[in-house]
């Protein structure tokens, strides 16, 4: 069974993930942010309503980072578990274009007016 797990984008440059990030479900946020990948950040990715991450998810994010051509990516959002796993791994401190930003506000704005 696979994890229950979406991906919204708004823009081009800014992605809003749901559920759990984990091994199963990495390879659909790569596919999704792929084109802004390649065109370089910023890039935000909120994870306000990201539940559950491990740490394929965190190196799947680290892994965008260091193809990008130009920029940075931002995760913006990260709480709980993700924001503690986020925080335990060190990656705002090891790799300096890319940023976490804990914030108990975010999340996809269309889901929230529904």
């Amino acid at each position: 069974m696979m994890a229950d797990f979406g991906i919204t984008a708004q823009g081009p440059n800014m992605f809003f993930l749901s559920g759990e990030l984990d091994m199963a479900t990495v390879p659909i946020m790569n596919v999704a942010i792929a084109d802004a990948v390649s065109r370089g950040g910023p890039i935000t990715i909120d994870m306000a309503d990201l539940t559950f991450m491990d740490s394929s998810g965190v190196g799947a994010i680290v892994k965008s980072v260091q193809t990008l051509p130009t920029g940075c990516i931002v995760l913006h959002g990260a709480h709980d578990g993700v924001g503690k796993l986020l925080d335990l791994m060190g990656v705002d401190r090891g790799i300096p274009n890319l940023h976490v930003i804990p914030c108990s506000e975010g999340g996809d704005p269309a889901k929230k007016a529904s």
